[in-house]
């Protein structure tokens, strides 16, 4: 008896753990394969522009604005896990702002109020430059986060790669699949 009781507790947890929806990204579930995910934003009209470190990098239009895409896989480079928006690099902390704005607007609208969110920049100017140059030291936190059905969604102003600049960036991360690698990385140790 205890054995079919532990089987059907084992079959119930499967069946819920299978029947949970994965996070999506222009309508796309984030699952699967690398290669298929892959295809699908090709046939959504990205381009691919290389592959590095189970990281395929795309550009391509979001929600009407041009942009890198990268599309993150599990350590074994087969299954897709997360994807990242990378806006263009801009030196205007108010088109940052603007650009954060518009897109938490748009993620409260579909998703409701964020579960998490900070917005700091303790810079005692009111100059692009001092808020930059804030931003660039690191003391800068402008970051939003959703816990939705099948993941998180993460949008946050960071500082880019050149001197002066910022970016916004927005992370999806797909609940099961993160889930996955975790149990995967706990069998390892």
């Amino acid at each position: 008896m205890k054995k079919i009781v532990i089987t059907l507790i084992g079959l119930f947890a499967s069946i819920y753990v299978t029947a949970q929806e994965h996070l999506s990204f222009k309508g796309i579930p984030i699952e699967g394969s690398m290669t298929s995910f892959c295809q699908k934003l090709k046939d959504k009209g990205l381009t691919q522009i290389g592959t590095d470190n189970n990281i395929t990098m795309f550009v391509g239009d979001f929600t009407g604005r041009q942009a890198s895409i990268g599309v993150g896989a599990t350590d074994d480079g087969k299954s897709v896990h997360s994807v990242i928006v990378l806006f263009d690099p801009n030196d205007e902390w108010k088109n940052l702002v603007n650009i954060y704005n518009y897109y938490k607007e748009l993620y409260t609208r579909k998703y409701g109020n964020s579960s998490a969110c900070k917005e700091n920049n303790p810079s005692r100017l009111d100059s692009n430059i001092a808020l930059m140059h804030e931003l660039t030291q690191g003391t800068v936190t402008y970051a939003s986060a959703w816990e939705v059905t099948g993941g998180t969604i993460e949008l946050s102003i960071e500082k880019a790669s050149t001197y002066g600049d910022g970016i916004v960036v927005i992370k999806y991360r797909d609940a099961q699949n993160v889930e996955t690698k975790i149990q995967n990385d706990l069998d390892e140790i």
